[in-house]
């Protein structure tokens, strides 16, 4: 019998899955002889980080504010850990910001060149920026894990049908245009996996 998720684990759930995305769109960029191909790739892959990095920020903002709240009278320590997450989605916002523009300017002119360019060298940067400072965050994580229970999770997760079901149309358009020889990203369901084991 499969074990149903819990809030946090639809969540890292999601986190999976937006993973992937950049996951292969790192892959991609990292081929030799990209061709037209890459292109729709290339944009669908965009439209599913603008989703996904729209909910983690938002989540992500949800449980600075709980954390604070529960936090009460917070050390010197504490209000560090909040505030250097705060940077690392204030970081992560005007990244994303620049990725759209390239990924619109691709959009409305696919065989430019210059968009092009423009878009993969700004994907990179955006991908590393996600790698070196948008991935686990130990101590605000360990701090959530010690003063969350379930209900803050559900409501920090926001668990909502329509929204996943809009996600999954927008997931499968980017399979549907993945060019063969970019591998396909960890699954998602290997994070919520992972997740029960560090928890125990």
């Amino acid at each position: 019998m499969t074990k149903s998720k819990s809030a946090i684990e639809s969540l890292m759930g999601e986190r999976g899955r937006l993973r992937t995305s950049h996951e292969m769109l790192k892959a991609a960029l990292e081929l030799e002889d990209r061709g037209p191909e890459f292109i729709p790739f290339y944009i669908a892959a965009a439209n599913y980080m603008e989703a996904g990095m729209g909910r983690l920020d938002a989540q992500d903002i949800k449980m600075l504010a709980r954390l604070a709240e529960k936090l009460g009278d917070a050390t010197p320590e504490d209000e560090e850990i909040i505030a250097e997450v705060h940077r690392r989605l204030d970081g992560n916002r005007e990244h994303l910001k620049k990725f759209l523009a390239c990924r619109d300017a691709l959009a409305a002119d696919p065989s430019d060149s210059v968009s092009i360019a423009d878009f993969e060298s700004i994907s990179n940067a955006y991908i590393d920026y996600i790698h070196n400072r948008m991935g686990h965050h130990a101590p605000s994580t360990d701090m959530a894990r010690k003063l969350f229970e379930e209900s803050d999770w559900v409501e920090i997760a926001d668990i909502d049908p329509a929204y996943f079901t809009g996600e999954e149309k927008i997931y499968v358009s980017m399979l549907a245009v993945r060019p063969d020889r970019v591998p396909l990203g960890k699954d998602a369901e290997q994070y919520v996996a992972e997740y029960r084991r560090d928890k125990g």
